[in-house]
């Protein structure tokens, strides 16, 4: 890389791998700012217009430079959960790793491939390191369309596409027989907590996502049905709406003689208005996790095999379909879909317990 000694103060020019001239000069606050362009003359342009002047940004050089700018970018642009979901692997994953160190000009589809396959080996879902990848990819398109990045290395045809990650988890949903006895209220009562006990009855009864019933408070909850209009969001956090589209704000009517008296009795006893309050955690709310692990262990009690909370939600909808002969359309409102076609291709399986199928 060549480059021509100036007067102090006047800033650099330097050309670039690419044939372009990169200048960067210091500026009235103390910042050094910086321009790639075509010719030496545009440089010398450049600086005469910022020489003496407060720019509140410096022109980033690099991911890591260019990061505080990008979120402001977005602050107003995505929802809350997507913005702290980027952010979390943002300070999880790039902060001090080379990529986030690496010059614009200078970072190779190469370089991205290796990283991400690195983050693979670490045994993430295939979905996450997907999600992960649009995240980077984003950070990068925002960069070229505000021209610090001469194109996204991630959109060459080199670039990997597709990051395969661990194996899919799979649903394995309940017959009727079992549901009835994970529903039993004498085997409820001996093996569960009161609160995870409502859990579990809520999530057979209802199909509702694990971040909606979480979200519930007592008057969400009467003898004859639920009002799901709220979802926990990133780590917990209450969110202003749903976490979907409006077809998650539902009322789903319960059995008020066989659930519904039990369900308003039982949390009536719980001290919080938020059913499933814990003063353990950051926003007051119990976390997926430690309600799965408690489901897993009763599952296994019972039935002598564990099973994940979303196969309650995978249960509701395939029993309403295939042995109550429920309209699929009633059944994906009731799910809180805006498209029958995800009903229908996610969630109805097989009764047979001894098929399992794999998790979208």
């Amino acid at each position: 890389m060549k480059r021509i000694r100036r007067e102090k103060g006047t800033g650099s020019i330097t050309r670039t791998p690419n044939g372009k001239f990169k200048g960067a000069i210091r500026i009235g606050n103390g910042k050094r700012v910086s321009k790639t362009c075509d010719t030496r003359q545009e440089v010398e342009q450049f600086f005469d217009k910022v020489r003496g002047t407060d720019i509140k940004y410096f022109t980033p050089t690099t991911v890591e430079e260019y990061w505080e700018h990008y979120i402001e970018l977005k602050e107003n642009v995505y929802r809350e959960s997507t913005l702290n979901g980027i952010k979390h692997f943002y300070n999880k994953h790039v902060v001090g790793s080379k990529l986030a160190k690496t010059k614009f000009y200078d970072l190779t589809t190469q370089d991205i491939n290796r990283y991400f396959l690195g983050l693979a080996s670490h045994g993430y879902a295939t979905s996450t390191l997907s999600r992960w990848r649009k995240n980077f990819k984003a950070i990068l398109e925002t960069a070229v369309y505000e021209g610090y990045l001469d194109n996204n290395p991630m959109t060459s045809r080199g670039a990997i596409r597709t990051i395969k990650g661990k194996p899919k988890r799979h649903i394995r949903t309940f017959s009727s027989e079992e549901v009835s006895k994970l529903l039993d209220k004498k085997t409820l009562s001996t093996k569960l907590p009161l609160v995870y006990q409502i859990y579990i009855v809520i999530g057979m009864i209802t199909g509702a996502r694990p971040q909606e019933i979480l979200a519930l408070t007592k008057e969400d909850v009467t003898e004859n049905c639920v009002n799901f209009n709220k979802s926990l969001g990133f780590r917990g956090k209450l969110q202003d709406g749903m976490k979907t589209q409006d077809s998650s704000y539902r009322i789903v009517p319960i059995d008020k003689r066989q659930y519904g008296k039990w369900l308003v009795s039982n949390i009536k006893r719980l001290p919080k208005d938020n059913i499933f309050y814990s003063f353990k955690s950051q926003y007051g709310y119990m976390s997926i996790d430690n309600v799965n692990m408690r489901f897993k262990k009763y599952t296994h009690a019972v039935l002598g095999r564990g099973h994940h909370l979303y196969d309650m939600r995978h249960t509701f909808a395939t029993l309403l379909i295939t042995e109550k002969h429920v309209d699929v359309m009633r059944v994906s409102k009731l799910m809180g879909h805006s498209s029958v076609e995800t009903t229908l291709k996610y969630y109805t399986h097989s009764t047979d317990n001894r098929v399992t199928w794999s998790y979208p």
